[in-house]
């Protein structure tokens, strides 16, 4: 029969907390996912909202150069390069205001894509934080394992192999 020592208990202790840092890993690790989705999705929302600002600000030039071209044509006065001049700089005006839009959106596609890698790096780091405190942990307990184990005691190995035993065939 196999009792619980205090060494038996050390080994199990230190099992148990590596294992609970590498499930606190793995939840870290599918939680950095689901960020990195949102995030995806967002830089996508973004890029769309962008679209629909220029396709607006687009249609407004329009109208207002087919309201500029009516009122011309109501007045009775031809095309003057006064008239043309104005169209023209109404042009420039929404040339610019498109690439002030086309900014905004690569200024958040840049921030989206920081904080993608941002996630990723975290839950690398995570990981590898989790695996290195496994593995000490581990390392502690099978050292307090050894301190602990009674003159006439099996080491935790030996018992589990009795507990255990491998069949032959």
């Amino acid at each position: 029969m196999v009792s619980m020592t205090p060494a038996t208990m050390m080994a199990l202790s230190a099992g148990i907390s590596a294992g609970g840092s590498i499930l606190q890993a793995r939840q870290q690790s599918s939680a950095a996912k689901i960020m990195q989705q949102r995030y995806e999705q967002e830089k996508i929302v973004a890029e769309l909202e962008g679209l629909q600002a220029e396709n607006e600000r687009r249609r407004d030039l329009e109208i207002v150069l087919s309201n500029n071209k009516a009122v011309l044509g109501a007045s009775g006065v031809g095309e003057s390069r006064s008239f043309m001049a104005i169209q023209n700089e109404i042009r420039n005006v929404v040339n610019k205001d498109l690439s002030s839009i086309r900014l905004d959106v690569l200024k958040s596609k840049t921030a989206y894509d920081r904080a993608i890698y941002n996630t990723k790096s975290q839950s690398y780091y995570s990981n590898v934080g989790a695996i290195i405190n496994a593995g000490s942990t581990i390392s502690e307990g099978w050292g307090y394992h050894n301190y602990y184990l009674g003159q006439d005691e099996k080491p935790l190995g030996t018992k589990l192999k009795d507990l255990f035993p491998r069949k032959v065939t």
